[in-house]
């Protein structure tokens, strides 16, 4: 009887940190292999860091280890920079079936500059999983073709979430919702995840308002995504975004006899300035200065980075333009069009002193686009949040469900003073709350109902099933002040505890914005610009899982 081949995954990365994307991915994997292996790097070749190497395989053994998935300490035993076709000849002598290396698809357009490809495409099969804002266009498809490198796509995509994205977050102070608790509390206890936390210190020691905190922000996360599209350093691209406006609070006058301000005009001055506080202050590469010193004007022979920053602080989604969504498009087919589209644009439409920078960059990149015209953006353009294919709930959904098997199918009436954690409270009058037996929706329903009840508004019920392990609802809410926020957190945790006898499995508090964790239902309130600065249904909304709760 012939034995069958087994199909083995081997999913490598950083994991820097380990988080439900990955987590996504891996659980989808287990359905269509028969082992998965996952292989956190040392160093990998596109980045520069080894040092919490150890950390990163502890916390990678802790969230994705089960029957069929394995954590290897290969690469970081190894240590050094890990290269693909080393590890997957180790795996090929070790193990008997066929190697598929699963990739993202931002990694296909750079596929045939890995290290020793010719080799490792003898080895393995890319499994490639699609990741939003990272379509494969043909011509991507058919350079791996002729260098015949075999490649297999999942039939199931990957979230929108990305390790830089969640340093970006810590580093502005925003509230963890891409990492399991387990990661988060060990990142924040040990001080890791966050190299930009200190140019963030310095935006700050800088004077720069929250709006412009926000827009940066912004540039950053826009920035990290151009820079996986055009095959450049994610982490210089968000060094550089971050530090963009770092001189926007600053005097030009007290920088005259130290910075050339020449050729700049007056509302740009920010721009070189920012280049020279960067160098001065934080050590950074004569690349990034330069980026950041023409981010405002851009110039010709503008290096990849510089046009990466250009067009982020462009095309960064807080941008209130109209032709956002063209510009965001045009970055798609290539940063030459984009760079020429932009900055044609802007020329037109600003009314300040001509720039001989801007003259230049505009008739640089018209020569290097030649007859290429600026299409127009497509009527119907595919939606940025893929749904997930993910059959399995999480299983903390079955803890909720066995805590309140015991639904009450009615209530006495309630007192009018109720005592809680932040004092007595007044409850209206209103009609009692009768559960449907669906132990999760009645969940999410009666803390809507709560919030509705003490004056949150824009309450968000989001249907999250089969879209991602996190959970099956978010409940968000929108509160005006700090002091609500707080207060609203002690009526929906009480409300629960009486109705359905539930206790959150975490908390995530943060001044401007509190998450409840009760397993299958996650509670957001949001202070109004919290909300706005994070905007979290964008990552988990598909347009048609959103119902605003109306009491």
């Amino acid at each position: 009887m012939m034995t069958k081949t087994q199909k083995i995954a081997i999913f490598g990365g950083s994991f820097d940190p380990p988080h439900f994307g990955h987590i996504d991915i891996v659980k989808n994997l287990e359905k269509k292999f028969d082992r998965v292996i996952v292989m956190p790097s040392y160093i990998s070749p596109f980045k520069t860091e080894g040092d919490n190497a150890v950390a990163r395989l502890a916390l990678c053994k802790k969230v994705f280890s089960s029957q069929k998935t394995e954590v290897s300490r290969y690469e970081v035993g190894k240590k050094g920079v890990s290269y693909s076709v080393d590890t997957a000849a180790y795996l090929s002598r070790k193990i008997d079936g066929k190697l598929f290396w699963v990739v993202g698809s931002e990694e296909l357009t750079r596929l045939n500059e890995w290290h020793d490809i010719d080799r490792l495409k003898k080895l393995v099969t890319f499994y490639v999983v699609p990741r939003p804002s990272f379509d494969v266009n043909e011509q991507t498809l058919a350079a791996l073709k002729k260098n015949k490198i075999k490649i297999k796509f999942a039939p199931f995509c990957g979230l929108d979430i990305s390790s830089t994205r969640i340093k970006i977050d810590m580093a502005f102070g925003r509230p963890n919702i891409y990492m399991p608790y387990v990661v988060h509390e060990y990142a924040v206890k040990h001080g890791l995840f966050n190299p930009y936390g200190k140019y963030v210190d310095g935006l700050k020691k800088h004077g720069l308002s929250y709006g412009r905190l926000v827009h940066t922000y912004g540039t950053a996360v826009r920035g990290e995504q151009l820079a996986k599209l055009y095959g450049a350093s994610s982490n210089d691209a968000v060094t550089a975004c971050i530090l963009h406006d770092i001189a926007k609070s600053e005097n030009p006058a007290d920088y005259e006899n130290k910075v050339d301000l020449s050729g700049f005009p007056a509302p740009t001055l920010h721009a070189p300035i920012g280049g020279y506080i960067a160098k001065k202050e934080f050590g950074v590469s004569d690349e990034i200065a330069d980026a950041i010193t023409y981010h405002s004007t851009a110039k010709a022979k503008l290096s990849t980075l510089g046009e990466i920053v250009y067009l982020a602080d462009k095309t960064e989604q807080g941008r209130k333009y109209p032709s956002l969504e063209h510009k965001r498009y045009v970055c798609t087919l290539g940063k030459e069009l984009a760079m020429l589209s932009c900055l044609t644009e802007i020329s037109e439409l600003e009314d300040n002193e001509t720039c001989s920078y801007t003259e230049q960059a505009i008739e640089y990149y018209k020569t290097l686009c030649g007859s290429t015209e600026i299409p127009p953006l497509p009527k119907e353009e595919p939606s940025s949040n893929f749904p997930i294919a993910v059959a399995h709930k999480s299983t903390s959904v079955r803890t909720v469900a066995q805590k309140t098997k015991a639904l009450k199918t009615s209530e006495p009436k309630r007192k009018e003073l109720i005592a809680t954690p932040f004092g007595e409270r007044a409850v209206a009058s209103r009609s009692p709350f009768k559960p449907t037996g669906d132990v999760i929706r009645d969940t999410a329903q009666l803390a809507a109902r709560e919030l509705s009840l003490h004056k949150a508004h824009n309450i968000d019920i989001v249907n999250l099933d089969g879209k991602t392990i996190v959970a099956d609802y978010f409940v968000i809410a929108s509160a005006t002040s700090t002091t609500q926020v707080k207060a609203l957190m002690g009526y929906v945790e009480d409300v629960l505890t009486k109705e359905l006898g539930l206790n959150p499995n975490k908390r995530d508090v943060n001044s401007e914005w509190i998450a409840l964790d009760y397993g299958g239902v996650i509670i957001h309130i949001f202070t109004d610009k919290m909300r706005e600065f994070y905007n979290i249904e964008r990552l988990w909304s598909d347009g048609k899982n959103v119902e605003r709760y109306e009491d």
